[in-house]
């Protein structure tokens, strides 16, 4: 008997690995890429909030961070976070990157846009200084669209003007 189960356990197990869709495996093997990245990611910018939802990597730097007020030059003491950022990037380079910038509703709403737009581009400048490939990085100024906080007091206007980064798996077959 224990003979036959140690026969009948291995050809059991082999029967559902090749049962198992070659999407599903895929699946699996991005999953568990995307988990790795997450976790070096939280690792090495832990001054950011870093978030991950559905293989989908969310950083978000509160622009005090990175930039002085209505300002889009990177804050110099930042380098070293950025650059942390960056080496942790080039460790998943499967990985394709998209930089929004964003502000409060103050100013004007082109103002606003080419602010964030602006932010967008240095923070994609910095990154790729640090040698992060420019392909793999994609900017947008949302201006004071999409806010995660009121606009009617300054802690949420602080909050609003932001850098998120979202990552993403590229699937190439």
């Amino acid at each position: 008997m224990k003979k036959n189960l140690f026969i009948l356990v291995p050809v059991v197990g082999l029967l559902l690995f090749a049962a198992c869709s070659p999407q599903k495996r895929l699946a699996r093997k991005q999953h568990t890429y995307m988990q790795k990245s997450y976790k070096e990611l939280k690792e090495a910018v832990n001054e950011a909030e870093v978030t991950m939802l559905n293989d989908t990597i969310k950083v978000l730097f509160p622009e005090h961070l990175l930039f002085a007020l209505n300002s889009s030059e990177i804050n110099q003491a930042t380098y070293p976070l950025m650059q942390r950022f960056a080496d942790a990037l080039n460790k998943y380079d499967k990985t394709s990157i998209l930089i929004n910038g964003y502000t409060d509703k103050s100013g004007t709403e082109e103002l606003n846009r080419k602010l964030s737009r602006n932010r967008a581009d240095s923070a994609r400048g910095l990154l790729q200084q640090d040698k992060v490939v420019m392909e793999r990085m994609h900017t947008w100024g949302h201006a004071s669209e999409n806010p995660i906080a009121t606009n009617d007091t300054e802690e949420g206007k602080r909050k609003n003007r932001r850098v998120e980064f979202i990552i993403l798996y590229n699937y190439t077959p």
